[in-house]
């Protein structure tokens, strides 16, 4: 059984962003100084991306990144998020996450949301078995199958989407590669939505919500063997 507020030793989480979206706000161009000027000492990292083919003409977006690239803000005429590449937990992940975009809305004056987005991504590394993806070693997945098909996966890709009644949430379950080409990991990616009768004011209740769905998710999905890694019990 785990803990309701148990922080993983070995967590295969890679990176946490809280996103919400907003209608375009021009203010947002002609003042990210000011918001910049807020939050230099702690993201003092200015990245601007390329423009894309078929963008709007509008700026893209900037990124207030520490210098050691923990973590960051990204901001546009139309949604702003924080993420975390070194999870520390979801209370301080949530007080920095608040902290921002308090910031944010005192400059800014955006009530209405269009969507509020969590995101959690999972890097499982793993060690294939006679070619075969064991995925049963590290996620209670049961796919059914025809008795002449086995479910001995060399490649496995799968994507659902699971409804709550605030939300819904999307899992998306695969294997990825090192640059290298030298290890193999399954990704295992979270993001919980919601898009309805959204307003700035209950940002802390959507934050607390999409969490709760998203941790309930995982500690139903993962084994006890391999929380028990996660735990540093076993290697």
């Amino acid at each position: 059984m785990s803990n309701e507020n148990e922080i993983y030793k070995n967590a295969p989480l890679v990176e946490t962003v809280f996103e919400i979206r907003f209608p375009g706000e021009p203010s947002i161009e002609c003042n990210r100084d000011k918001f910049y000027e807020k939050i230099r000492s702690d993201y003092s990292m200015v990245l601007v991306s390329s423009f894309q083919a078929g963008a709007i003409a509008a700026q893209p977006p900037y990124r207030f990144e520490r210098e050691d690239g923990t973590s960051g803000v990204i901001m546009s005429i139309n949604k702003i998020s924080f993420y975390c590449k070194k999870y520390e937990g979801f209370s301080l992940f949530k007080k920095e996450t608040m902290r921002i975009f308090s910031i944010f809305r005192e400059l800014f004056k955006v009530e209405k949301l269009k969507r509020t987005g969590l995101r959690y991504i999972n890097i499982i590394p793993f060690t294939r078995e006679k070619n075969i993806i064991p995925i049963k070693n590290y996620l209670n997945i049961q796919i059914k199958l025809p008795k002449s098909m086995s479910t001995d996966f060399k490649n496995l890709s799968m994507i659902f989407v699971s409804q709550t009644e605030g939300g819904n949430i999307t899992t998306r379950i695969e294997p990825v590669i090192s640059e290298n080409q030298t290890e193999e990991a399954i990704m295992l990616d979270f993001d919980y939505a919601k898009e309805k009768d959204l307003n700035f004011d209950s940002i802390d209740a959507y934050l607390e919500e999409s969490h709760k769905h998203t941790k309930d998710l995982f500690e139903g999905l993962i084994t006890d063997n391999y929380r028990k890694v996660m735990r540093g019990e076993v290697i």
